[in-house]
């Protein structure tokens, strides 16, 4: 069967075009492949088998295949019915529709597909009916798909998104993928001819990966805040909602209290109900219809779209507004510690999957300085192409550029959308971008190749790498970003030994020499431990993965994972972690090294002779002076150190807390029915035994 199953092999028929893919009819194949597999009997070879099987989905079964499950009439057949009329709208049902899109639109950022949202709307889907006679709701409606595209393509990009968060399915639909998140040609000068206002999208700005983008995206989210509050107040849909919510309270106050009773009882039972009313309600506007799609739904099983309310929506909107302005706060983010902190708050917000591929993408180092080039080339063809469609002249005195070229100079790039000779490759990253001169300062390390030796620069590419997976995780939805933040002490285990051979280098021990580093740790804390601390690169290092270790057991008790018996040997291992990021935040100060390995011995003052009775001995020269780089590292480390020390503090005082409950008989032993205690400990705690971690040493169920 393996022999048969190929394209080369399938016989009979040509290629279809159509819609721009092509078909080969394999009817024939199929056919020869029913006869050689009797009833009974399953496929199965090196890459598919039962396993495979059970999760496969069954193409044309109707509990299956999403696509076969119920049936509507074609566009053309409705549109003919007049499902969707175009003129004679009342200004009443053209804002109707407008906040059914808006609706639909919050409700496919959670998770519903597009297909059953927002073009589940006959206007979305032909648009072009509606240029004549209400040109307004043609241009939101442009505007509505110019914002679908730059949504999907950031999500696409920002890759922090799981297929819960959002629904990316678009085939069939006509929304085509672009390079950077452009809107529609038509869109912006079809939104100034209908409204006078329209100045661009606060997306674009943020595809642009630019600084001045970024400020620009800044300016249009704190205006369509405003805007949002001034739409929620002239709503249709949350009047309508307060109406029916007040009727319902004067029903209640009339019922009395045997009404009252008979409500409770049945309380599942309305609340199923208004759901299912808001379910119809949230198509009745115009031009909806609910199943038109779904014969472009992807190979899953079916599921019918869950349609936010109007006040949801809006609520919705309104939150993710915020947290993108939230997003945009890393332009003020200066050095690798600021950046951590950045991105531990904004992953304490729980932001919804726009804001956190915004947030991601703005920090990854990937496609700044390319991309703008390429953004901007086909930003300002997309600009003269929508120019020329709405008849809007061209102002400038130079001649009309040839688009095309531009645009196939922006698409020939690689998949972040930059070309090979683009001249921005040069442009170096914002200082919040996670790249080599932003790790390189959190290593006091030189930006330049191979000024602190080749096993140095490994090391510094190492931890860009690590540092981005790990902001990645963090952005992530919150079950998954605990789960990957676990995976990733393989990452750390990896860059500790890379650490440790650039700490033994002889060329890294030769440039701090020269940089004039120095090595005091303190001795009292290290010993007392009896700790060992080869040297800078690896205690940073394990400072890290103790950081990673301790956030991944503290976002269990947000998860709600873990028992009250479990609670005291949870926090004791937190206390533990927290412990090394103290130590190794004071053994990091201790080393006082000019950030970026500048040497600062031009600045230390010459040796002074001898004083009157000690004439052998020479005046030892000052210790240089601290570039502001330095300052702010060394008083980072001193408030890690102090932070840190509380928090373990508190973990301590938590601990014995629990140990006190449990001895005055408060807090009962728990019965271990499954499993003992020490297995519940290896299940908490194994996965820090898993990866060869090194530092810091975990800890064993005896200690």
């Amino acid at each position: 069967m393996e022999d048969r199953i190929g394209v080369s092999k399938v016989v009979g028929g040509s290629h279809m075009q159509g819609g721009g893919a092509s078909y080969v009819p394999i009817t024939g194949l199929l056919e020869r492949v029913r006869q050689d597999l009797p009833l009974g009997e399953m496929v199965h070879t090196d890459t598919f088998s039962l396993f495979e099987a059970m999760s496969a989905v069954e193409l044309g079964n109707v509990k299956m295949d999403a696509a076969m499950s119920g049936s509507c009439k074609s566009v053309e057949e409705l549109i003919q019915e007049g499902a969707a009329p175009v003129e004679g709208l009342t200004p009443a049902q053209t804002l109707l529709i407008m906040e059914r899109l808006l609706v639909m639109e919050a409700s496919w950022h959670n998770g519903a597909a597009l297909a059953q949202t927002v073009f589940a709307s006959l206007y979305m889907l032909r648009p072009d009916r509606l240029r004549d006679n209400s040109p307004l709701l043609h241009a939101y409606c442009e505007g509505v798909k110019a914002t679908c595209i730059a949504v999907r393509w950031l999500v696409m990009h920002g890759a922090v998104a799981e297929e819960e968060d959002i629904n990316c399915w678009v085939q069939g639909l006509p929304i085509p993928d672009m390079p950077v998140p452009l809107p529609d040609a038509r869109c912006l000068p079809l939104l100034d001819q209908a409204t006078q206002s329209a100045k661009g999208l606060a997306l674009l700005g943020l595809g642009l990966k630019s600084e001045g983008g970024v400020v620009g995206a800044v300016a249009h989210l704190t205006s369509a805040q405003a805007r949002l509050q001034q739409v929620m107040g002239a709503s249709p849909g949350l009047q309508q909602q307060q109406r029916s919510i007040a009727d319902s309270q004067n029903g209640k106050d009339a019922s009395g209290a045997a009404s009252t009773q008979k409500e409770g009882q049945g309380c599942e039972a309305k609340q199923q109900q208004r759901q299912q009313q808001r379910q119809e309600s949230a198509f009745d506007a115009p031009g909806f219809v609910e199943n038109v799609n779904k014969y472009l739904l992807g190979p899953a099983p079916p599921r019918a779209a869950v349609v936010m309310s109007t006040e949801a929506a809006y609520a919705y909107l309104k939150s993710m507004l915020g947290h993108l302005q939230q997003a945009t706060d890393v332009m003020h983010v200066r050095g690798y510690r600021a950046l951590v902190q950045h991105i531990e708050r904004f992953a304490r917000l729980r932001a919804g999957v726009v804001a956190r591929s915004a947030a991601h993408y703005l920090i990854a180092g990937k496609a700044w300085g390319p991309a703008m080039a390429s953004a901007t080339a086909l930003r300002q063809a997309t600009e003269a192409e929508g120019a020329a469609a709405s008849g809007t002249p061209n102002n400038s005195s130079q001649p009309t550029p040839d688009n095309s070229k531009h645009r196939d100079q922006a698409a020939s790039g690689d998949k972040d959308g930059s070309s090979s000779a683009n001249p921005a490759q040069d442009v170096p990253p914002p200082p919040w971008v996670l790249d080599r001169p932003i790790m390189s300062e959190a290593c006091a390390l030189p930006e330049a190749p191979g000024a602190a030796g080749p096993e140095a620069d490994l090391f510094l590419d190492q931890i860009v790498i690590a540092s981005s997976n790990w902001a990645q995780s963090m952005l992530l939805n919150s079950c998954r970003q605990r789960r990957r933040l676990r995976r990733g002490l393989d990452d750390w285990a990896n860059i500790y030994q890379h650490a440790l051979n650039a700490d033994m280098s002889e060329e890294f021990v030769a440039f701090t020499k020269r940089a004039q580093w120095a090595w005091t740790p303190p001795k009292d804390e290290v010993e007392a431990m009896n700790e060992f601390y080869p040297g800078p690169l690896s205690t940073w290092v394990e400072c890290q993965t103790a950081a990673s270790e301790a956030l991944h057991l503290l976002l269990g008790f947000e998860l709600d994972l873990y028992q009250p018996s479990e609670y005291a040997m949870v926090y004791w291992y937190c206390s533990v972690l927290l412990g090394v990021q103290r130590i190794t935040s004071q053994v990091m100060h201790s080393y006082r090294c000019p950030a970026g390995g500048a040497s600062k011995a031009s600045m230390a003052l010459p040796a002074k002779p001898g004083k009157k009775g000690n004439k052998g001995r020479a005046a030892t020269p000052p210790s240089p002076l601290p570039d502001a780089s330095t300052a702010r590292r060394q008083a980072g480390l001193i408030m890690d150190a102090v932070r840190t020390e509380l928090l373990s503090s508190m973990c301590l005082g938590l601990v014995r807390l629990q140990l006190a409950l449990k001895v005055a008989g408060i807090v009962p032993d728990p019965i271990l029915t499954f499993n003992s205690q020490r297995e519940r400990f290896d299940q908490r705690f194994a996965a820090f035994h898993t990866p060869p971690l090194v530092r810091p040493e975990p800890m064993g169920y005896g200690e």
